[in-house]
């Protein structure tokens, strides 16, 4: 069981927002041959909290501008936001719990 998440404050989902913006950033530039293939890349994470049920929402989006050569695909930025949020659990189960 999973316990229950303690109040948030301002500086908690800011803390929470630039970790997912952070770990996105740093799987997409790992998942690249060369940082020269990724022209433009602007992360944005939105968090609902509490949300109706009273818990956390958080929803990363990616938009990012690659080089025409660049084998970066659709398919592996999803892959990359998916992992992403597995690590964000982690570490909120590790400090907000």
């Amino acid at each position: 069981m999973v316990s229950k998440l303690k109040e948030l404050s301002e500086d908690d989902l800011e803390d929470i927002s630039n970790f997912l913006s952070e770990t996105i950033v740093k799987k997409i530039s790992s998942s690249v041959r060369s940082q020269k293939e990724i022209l433009d890349m602007d992360v944005s994470i939105e968090i609902d909290y509490p949300n109706e049920n009273g818990e956390l929402d958080v929803d990363a989006s990616v938009e990012i501008g690659i080089d025409e050569l660049s084998d970066l695909s659709d398919e592996i930025i999803d892959e990359v936001i998916d992992g992403s949020y597995l690590e964000l659990d982690e570490y909120i189960n590790e400090h907000y719990r």
